[in-house]
């Protein structure tokens, strides 16, 4: 067998002792050199116990793949042990689960669901921080160990008969004459899950709020948090949603957190609901609400075409590489064309988005505007390094006079709680100019800006500041 695991990755030969003391019990370890077998893997064997007023025998082992149950029979005992795997945690507290793949550069994202805690039972022998792969080298914090595992010996036992489970691996055999063994009161460490945890059980929670425009659909998460020892499959439902919406669930049935995907019809009317979430596994069930609004689109807006006034490139597709320079924030950071689509909805308005890979944005700009007689103006905008407070929007005329309007934008990594502020996308992630993903969410926002509909618009002219970027705006006709 190659390594420990038949694919290369052994234990560290430097750290092992020729001799391991458990419990005053001594395992001899046979020579630790490259190309000599010094363990055996289980495949039903027998082996020879020495003679002796012994009534005890150890093993000294642990597995190469997870954890293994098996039968090893001393004599004509039979004990079934759990053979613990020679790596990864003896033990975790609850551990939160995150939506992104990568958290190596603190790129969390969400939280999705939690891990309960646990504590494995075998004693552990030995111990290292570390392993070899397959080329010699060390895997740092890949942790690496073994485990010492006691059985009666019947009186006249002459033989250990292993199981036939070849994953498990077996370095030292011993045999001990002990004293009645004392059994503690109480255990001496974390029990986990508590044997006082109550009866295993499930929590759930989501947004209270989901709003999604006509024709378009919407995401939310729902998280459930296990309680005790719970590890039952939830099959999700969804009642009481608006007319002309429906409901999936991704994935439909897990034993985790699942994501909640509404989509409205085009023609589903502008209306709002309670909608009920369910979730059920074996004789448990529970339920939560969240409000679902369909909001309308309106027709007839007129887009603004931006192209000619493009000077940021804010968005890519996933995969490309860019510089820090010719990125959204100007520190290495872009939008997704993949996440975000060609167009959005937000404020009751589509917006048309601007090509990836290219200048499709604009900061610190004059913009033209279609001339005609509009009741408002919308823009697709966001912040970045943090909010920009109180910017300057001007509306120029074609008559000669001007409307200035102050808004707060929020940065896209939060924020849609400002007056006058909405978010308009929610995108899972943003690109990182070498090519990665940050898998935090991000946003874009939706702001109104109120028309004097007696005169023809000419321009906006954008605020004086690199860190408020504009991706699209449309103009809603007057009248409406």
């Amino acid at each position: 067998t190659s390594g420990f695991d038949g694919r290369g990755n052994a234990l560290p030969a430097e750290m092992l002792p020729a001799t391991i003391y458990f419990n005053d019990v001594v395992f001899h370890l046979a020579p630790a050199k490259s190309g000599v077998p010094d363990a055996i893997a289980a495949n039903g064997q027998t082996i020879q116990l020495p003679a002796g007023g012994y009534n005890r025998v150890y093993i000294l082992a642990a597995s190469a793949s997870g954890d293994q149950k098996a039968e090893f029979k001393v004599g004509n005992n039979t004990d079934e042990l759990n053979i613990e795997d020679w790596g990864g945690f003896v033990g975790q507290w609850d551990d939160r689960i995150w939506s992104s793949p990568d958290t190596s550069h603190d790129n969390y994202g969400e939280m999705i669901g939690l891990k309960p805690g646990f504590i494995k039972r075998a004693n552990l022998a030995w111990y290292c921080d570390h392993h070899h792969d397959a080329t010699g080298k060390n895997v740092a914090y890949s942790y690496s160990y073994l485990f010492g595992y006691g059985m009666n010996l019947p009186p006249g036992a002459k033989t250990l008969a292993l199981p036939d489970n070849n994953r498990i691996r077996i370095l030292a055999v011993s045999v001990a004459e002990e004293n009645p063994a004392i059994v503690p009161a109480q255990p001496l460490y974390d029990v986990l899950p508590s044997p006082n945890a109550g009866a295993p059980d499930f929590s759930m929670s989501t947004e209270p709020e989901v709003s999604l425009s006509q024709g378009r659909a919407a995401t939310s998460r729902i998280l459930v948090i296990p309680q005790s020892s719970f590890n039952g499959t939830l099959t999700f439902a969804a009642s009481g949603l608006p007319e002309g919406v429906t409901a999936s669930f991704n994935p439909a049935k897990t034993s985790g957190s699942t994501a909640l995907t509404l989509t409205a019809d085009s023609s589903a009317a502008p209306a709002t609901a309670t909608v009920t979430i369910s979730a059920a596994s074996g004789g448990l069930s529970h339920s939560i609400t969240t409000a679902v609004s369909v909001t309308p689109v309106l027709s007839g807006t007129v887009p603004v075409d931006l192209s000619s006034a493009f000077n940021v490139t804010g968005i890519y597709t996933d995969g490309s590489k860019f510089d820090p320079s010719a990125s959204l924030d100007a520190g290495g950071f872009s939008l997704s064309e993949q996440a975000l689509g060609s167009e959005a909805i937000g404020a009751d308005v589509r917006f048309k988005l601007g090509p990836p890979n290219a200048p499709d944005a604009v900061t610190s700009k004059t913009i033209d505007l279609p001339h005609g007689r509009y009741s408002s103006l919308r823009i697709l905008a966001l912040g970045v390094e943090g909010t920009q407070e109180n910017q300057s929007f001007t509306v120029h005329y074609v008559d000669g006079t001007s409307a200035s309007f102050a808004q707060s934008l929020s940065d896209w990594s939060g924020g849609g709680h400002l007056a006058g502020e909405s978010i308009a996308v929610t995108t899972p992630y943003r690109l990182v100019g070498d090519g990665s993903k940050d898998g935090n969410p991000f946003n874009v926002f939706a702001y109104t800006f109120p028309l004097d509909e007696h005169k023809d618009a000419a321009s906006v002219t954008l605020p004086g500041n690199r860190d408020v970027v504009v991706l699209a705006a449309t103009l809603v006709p007057a009248g409406q």
